[in-house]
C-alpha cells in the first residue's frame, strides 16, 4: 500500500476530509492507512485490542471514542511511531490539526519514514493556515530531484502558494509535482488548484484524468459537481449530486455534497431533513452543525443560527474562507460584532489574498468607530479595482475628519463605475458627492445611472423618478431603467407602468426579474390572465425564486384558480425563508378557511 497522499482543502475536498468519521465504513479506511514496513503496530495484546476498538469506533462515527482508545494505546507504548501516526490521523479527521501535527512530528522523530508522514504533515500545516511556514520549512527540492518526497513537497508548496495568492508559482509547482507523481491524489490536487484559479477547463480535464485512474470515485465526481456550480449550471449540479447519492446511498460524502449543492443554490428546505438525520447519528459533527446553522440563518433566525455556530471548532471555521465569512456574519447579525471581528481577523491572516474577509472586517471596524483598524485591514488591497475598497477608505477617512482624502476615494469609486456602492455611506454625503460629480460631468451617462440607482437605494423615490425618466429618454432600450421606472410610476399611472415593463421585457426577454415586474404591473391593472403568462415565464427562468412563485400564486388567486394557487402556497410555506412568507401564510390560511366554510355550507 502506498503512503498517504496530499489533497487540497477546498470546500469540496474539506467535505471529504471532514466526513471520514461518518456513516459509511467504505468511505475511507479508518485509522489504518499507514502501514509501517519496519515496525508492526504492536506485540501487546491490550494495545492491539485498543487499536481494533479505535478502528471500529471511527467506522461507526464515534470519533471521540476512537481518539480516547488511541490515546490509551499511545500511553502504553509512547515510543511506537505507528500508534502515534494512527492517533495523528484520527485527530486530523476530528479537526484537531495542531494535535495531529504534533503527533506526526513525534512519530517522525521515533523512526516513522519520511515518505509515510510527509503527506499528512503537509496537509495538517495547510489546514492550520501555515502556508508561509510550509514554504520556509519545505523549500523547493530542485529540478533534478524526482523522489517521492520531492513530488509531495511540490504538491504541498503548490497548495500553499495558491493560498497566498501566487497562482503562477502554484501552477508551476503543481506541474512539476505531476511530472514526478501522477497518482490520483496529485491529479485531484491539480484539479482543485485549477478550480480555485477559475481555470475551469483545466479543472475539468484533471477531474476526467482522476476518473480514469479511479473510475466512479466519489471525490472526483464531487469535483465535477463543484465545476458545474462554478459555471452556474445549477440544474446540472443538482442532477449530478442527486445521481452521486443514488449511486452511493450509504456514503456520507455523497450526502454532504448534495446538501451543500442545495444550500448554495438556495433550496435548504430540500435537504434539511438530511442534515437533521446526520446530526441525529453524529450530534457533534461540525459540518452538519454548520449546515444546520446556515439553514437556520436562511430562515431568519439569526440568534438560533449563532447559537449553533458559535461552538463550532475554531479549526473547522477557519479551514475555508467561505465558512469563516458565513459564521462571522451569523455572529454579526446576532449582535456579536466582536466575535465576528475575531473570526474575520483570523481569516485575513490565514487567507491574506482573499478580499471578502478584509472588506467585512474593515466594515466592522468602522461600525465600531475604529477607523485606523479599518485602514490597517485595507492596506493590502488599496490598489484593488473593486469599488467597495475606495468607499471603505472614504468612510474611514471621514471618521478621521479627513474630508479631502475621503473625497479623493469617493471620486475613485465613482470613476471605477461603482458609485452605487456609496450606499454604505452617510446618505447626504453619498448623494451630494455623486450629484456634484454628475453636475461636473453632464455627459457621463454611467454616472447618471449610478446616481439613479443610489437614489432608489436610499428610498428617495421622488428624486429617483426624474433621474430614471432621463435615463429612459437617453436610451429607450435600457432594460434596467425601464424596469425600475415602471415601479416608480405604477401608483400614479398603472397603464404606463405596464407599457414600461413590456418594453423592459422586449429589451431583455431573458430577465426573470423583468418578467416578474411585468406580471406585477399586469396584476395592478387586474389583467390576471396576462400576469399568469408573464409570471409563469419568470418562474420557468428562475424556478427557485420564492418571490416569483408567490406573485404567480397571487395572479392565480386573482383569476379564480384557487386550487393551483393553493398548491404553490403550500409548497412555499413549507419551504420558508423568503420575504413574503408571512403574507403567503396569511393567504393560504384564508384560502383554507374559505374552503372549510364552503364545505360546511354544503
Amino acid at each position: 500500500m502506498k503512503p498517504p497522499g496530499l489533497m487540497l482543502r477546498t470546500f469540496a475536498s474539506f467535505l471529504l476530509l471532514a466526513l471520514v468519521a461518518g456513516l459509511a465504513p467504505q468511505a475511507r479506511a479508518a485509522i489504518d492507512p499507514l502501514p509501517f514496513t519496519s515496525h508492526g503496530p504492536s506485540q501487546n495484546k491490550n494495545v492491539l485490542q485498543l487499536l481494533f476498538n479505535a478502528q471500529r469506533a471511527m467506522q461507526t462515527g464515534h470519533r471521540e471514542d476512537a481518539i480516547h482508545q488511541l490515546n490509551l494505546a499511545a500511553s502504553l507504548e509512547p515510543n511506537n511511531p505507528d500508534i502515534l501516526a494512527r492517533l495523528a490521523l484520527a485527530l486530523d479527521q476530528a479537526g484537531d490539526y495542531q494535535g495531529a501535527l504534533d503527533r506526526l512530528r513525534r512519530a517522525r522523530i521515533l523512526g516513522a519514514g519520511k515518505d509515510i508522514v510527509l503527506g499528512p504533515t503537509l496537509e495538517a500545516m495547510l489546514s492550520l493556515g501555515q502556508n508561509q511556514v510550509l514554504l520556509d520549512l519545505y523549500p523547493d527540492p530542485g529540478l533534478g530531484n524526482r523522489s517521492y518526497a520531492a513530488g509531495m513537497t511540490l504538491r504541498g508548496r503548490a497548495a500553499a502558494l495558491q493560498a497566498l495568492g501566487d497562482s503562477t508559482a502554484a501552477t508551476e509547482a503543481m506541474k512539476r509535482s505531476l511530472a514526478i507523481l501522477t497518482d490520483y491524489d496529485g491529479v485531484m490536487a491539480a484539479g482543485q488548484i485549477a478550480l480555485m484559479q477559475g481555470d475551469y477547463n483545466a479543472a475539468d480535464a484533471h477531474a476526467d484524468a482522476a476518473l480514469k485512474l479511479q473510475p466512479g470515485n466519489t471525490e472526483a465526481r464531487m469535483l465535477k459537481i463543484d465545476l458545474a456550480m462554478a459555471r452556474r449550471n445549477i440544474p446540472a449540479a443538482r442532477q449530478m449530486a442527486d445521481r452521486l447519492l443514488a449511486d452511493n446511498p450509504n456514503s456520507l460524502s455523497a450526502l454532504l455534497m448534495r446538501i451543500k449543492i442545495y444550500l448554495v443554490s438556495d433550496r435548504p428546505d430540500v435537504v434539511e431533513p438530511d442534515v437533521d438525520r446526520v446530526l441525529a447519528e453524529i450530534p457533534d459533527f461540525p459540518l452538519a452543525r454548520y449546515f444546520k446553522a446556515v439553514i437556520t440563518a436562511n430562515r431568519g433566525d439569526v440568534k438560533g443560527a449563532w447559537a449553533l455556530a458559535h461552538s463550532l471548532p475554531k479549526e473547522f471555521v477557519q479551514v475555508d474562507p467561505g465558512v469563516a465569512i458565513n459564521v462571522a456574519n451569523m455572529a454579526i447579525q446576532a449582535g456579536y460584532l466582536d466575535s465576528g471581528a475575531i473570526i474575520l481577523s483570523v481569516a485575513v491572516q490565514r487567507f491574506p489574498q482573499q478580499i471578502e474577509p478584509r472588506l467585512q472586517l474593515a466594515d466592522i471596524r468602522l461600525r465600531q468607530n475604529s477607523p485606523q483598524y479599518a485602514l490597517n485591514a485595507l492596506t493590502m488591497v488599496q490598489d484593488s479595482k473593486d469599488p467597495r475598497v475606495p468607499v471603505l477608505f472614504a468612510r474611514a477617512l471621514l471618521l478621521k475628519k479627513d474630508n479631502a482624502g475621503a473625497q479623493k476615494y469617493i471620486r475613485q469609486a465613482i470613476e471605477s463605475g461603482g458609485g452605487e456602492e456609496l450606499r454604505t455611506m452617510d446618505k447626504e454625503v453619498a448623494l451630494k458627492s455623486l450629484s456634484d460629480y454628475s453636475a461636473a460631468h453632464p455627459d457621463n451617462k454611467q454616472v447618471r445611472k449610478q446616481y439613479a440607482i443610489l437614489l432608489l437605494g436610499f428610498g428617495e423615490l421622488a428624486r429617483a423618478r426624474p433621474a430614471y425618466e432621463r435615463l429612459v429618454s437617453d436610451d429607450p432600450t435600457d432594460a434596467v431603467a425601464l424596469n425600475n421606472l415602471s415601479w416608480l410610476v405604477v401608483q400614479e399611472d398603472p397603464a404606463r407602468a405596464v407599457t414600461l415593463a413590456q418594453r423592459a421585457v422586449k429589451a431583455d426577454p431573458s430577465s426573470a426579474n423583468n418578467l416578474d415586474t411585468l406580471g406585477s404591473m399586469q396584476m395592478s391593472r387586474s389583467d390576471f390572465k396576462g400576469a399568469i403568462v408573464s409570471l409563469k415565464k419568470a418562474r420557468d427562468l428562475a424556478p427557485d425564486n420564492a418571490e416569483f412563485s408567490y406573485h404567480l400564486a397571487l395572479a392565480l388567486e386573482g383569476s379564480g384558480q384557487r386550487k393551483e394557487a393553493q398548491a404553490i402556497l403550500k409548497a412555499l410555506v413549507k419551504r420558508g425563508g423568503f420575504g413574503d412568507l408571512d403574507a403567503a401564510k396569511n393567504l393560504l390560511a384564508s384560502q383554507l378557511k374559505l374552503v372549510g366554510e364552503t364545505q360546511i355550507g354544503r
